[in-house]
């Protein structure tokens, strides 16, 4: 079958970047997912990153069938992978991210799945380190980490699977792989809520009636709460209160920063606009002119008349 009719409508989309490359360093519950969806979104070379095998528990979100009991994670992942891609070139690294040296067979955008926190720091920092695109997918069974910062937590560990035990399903480790793809390849997806409630931290792009709402509610907000927003003892000084207690007009001392009302705001606003006419006749008389747009303005204007 042709590839370019897989990918027809795809190419529809405007914005859609499919990395050539890519690392998954873990085959898990994420990992599998995130190497499968690249995979359908045409990348054209895979580094699967895992030592684990397939156990039975794992069949409740890996799309696998039972005969894959037993095997390499990295393996059965391929297999499923060639099934539908197969002029997709993988490459399988039986190993385990334990070191800065190790991280020397990541190639490409790399996707960090594994579940030990001290292998995500070190990846984190070597693709920093080495300008690499990173993108972190992770979830723990109730919460979902998808970020390209370094992990948030800092505690020693002596675990060297990370999770062992851990509640898991299908729909967290699939929902997580598609918006580390996503985040990495299209700017433009927006996650809405149908209950109102939406939170979204770091998105790349949030649609203007999000934007847009958000913005009223936070100025609503201050307006109902403006006593919490205005710092203590401002508009005041020693010897007097910059607002009139009737409200009738400003008070004045000679403490006071300088204060104008709204005719003076408009003299002044006059007074340099005069001022900087006079500037610019000055320097057109004198041939003196700095102003690199009003040479071309004078340039564009002198044209005009020539033409005439």
């Amino acid at each position: 079958m042709p590839q370019e009719a897989i990918y027809e409508r795809q190419r529809l989309i405007e914005g859609l970047e499919i990395p050539e490359v890519a690392s998954v360093v873990g085959c898990g519950g994420t990992g599998f997912w995130t190497a499968l969806l690249l995979s359908m979104s045409g990348i054209k070379e895979l580094i699967l990153v895992d030592t684990d095998i397939v156990e039975v528990s794992n069949l409740n979100r890996l799309l696998l069938q039972e005969s894959s009991v037993g095997k390499k994670k990295a393996e059965a992942l391929k297999e499923l992978i060639s099934g539908i891609r197969k002029e997709i070139r993988i490459e399988i690294q039986d190993m385990r991210i334990e070191k800065p040296i190790d991280c020397q067979i990541l190639r490409g955008d790399i996707f960090c799945c594994t579940d030990n926190l001290k292998s995500q720091q070190i990846i984190c920092a070597f693709c920093k380190k080495n300008e690499l695109a990173y993108q972190r997918i992770g979830y723990d069974g109730t919460i979902l980490n998808v970020s390209k910062t370094f992990p948030l937590s800092l505690k020693d560990t002596d675990e060297d699977r990370g999770y062992t035990i851990t509640p898991s399903w299908v729909i967290p480790a699939v929902f997580a792989a598609a918006a580390g793809v996503s985040s990495r390849t299209y700017k433009e997806l927006c996650l809405m809520d149908d209950i109102g409630k939406v939170h979204i931290q770091h998105s790349s792009h949030i649609c203007r009636k999000i934007l847009d709402d958000a913005r009223i509610e936070g100025e609503d907000n201050i307006i109902d709460n403006i006593e919490d927003h205005i710092p203590d003892n401002y508009g005041y000084c020693d010897d007097c209160s910059r607002i009139d207690p009737d409200g009738s007009d400003y008070g004045y001392c000679p403490d006071c920063e300088e204060h104008y009302s709204d005719d003076d705001i408009e003299d002044i606003k006059e007074k340099a606009k005069n001022e900087e006419y006079d500037r610019i006749i000055g320097e057109i008389e004198a041939g003196e002119i700095t102003d690199p747009k009003l040479l071309e303005a004078i340039r564009k204007w002198a044209k005009a008349k020539g033409g005439k």
